[in-house]
């Protein structure tokens, strides 16, 4: 998860910028000047390429999808301004970009390495709902408390939040395959 945890880093850079020194500020320095002025959804989206390393290997896909998840959750994280971000919402976005980040590599493995399951699409669907809320609580709970201070994670404290969050979620994806 390399490129989701480089990437995690690229989130906060950009969001401190903008926090600090503006939207138009932050996004002439990644020459997209032109998308100042625009809704939110299209300069998050413009900024895919600044956070997420452009290719093709399948870590790179992981973390463009989480950002993309993230940013269809905007609304729900009570963006609406980035001219007056808060902590808060950073931390929000922030959070919420890791958590999607561990989900997909988790559907990813289940992909390539298997999980067994009963054939009751009830109970999956159920199951993927609490794994979602779980990840979203784990990572919720890996970040500091003081909302201020989520800008400043360096890379270890971000791998750290990602490895043993994806580690716990993973045992109970097996314990539940187990069970079933």
């Amino acid at each position: 998860m390399g490129s989701a945890r480089s990437a995690a880093a690229g989130v906060l850079g950009v969001l401190r910028s903008i926090q600090t020194d503006g939207v138009e500020a932050t996004l002439s320095k990644f020459n997209l000047g032109d998308l100042a002025g625009q809704p939110i959804d299209q300069i998050f989206a413009g900024l895919t390429d600044v956070i997420c390393e452009p290719g093709g290997n399948i870590n790179d896909s992981i973390a463009t999808d989480a950002w993309i998840e993230t940013i269809t959750e905007l609304d729900q994280l009570g963006v609406d301004d980035l001219d007056s971000l808060s902590s808060e919402q950073i931390e929000g976005i922030f959070v919420s970009f890791i958590a999607h980040s561990i989900e997909t590599r988790l559907y990813q493995d289940i992909g390539s390495k298997g999980i067994q399951s009963g054939k009751d699409t009830d109970a999956v669907r159920a199951f993927e709902a609490q794994l979602k809320d779980y990840i979203f609580r784990a990572v919720s709970d890996s970040v500091p408390s003081d909302v201020s201070s989520v800008g400043n994670l360096n890379d270890a404290e971000i791998r750290s939040v990602v490895n043993q969050t994806y580690q716990d979620a993973w045992e109970l994806l097996e314990i539940w395959g187990d069970e079933e």
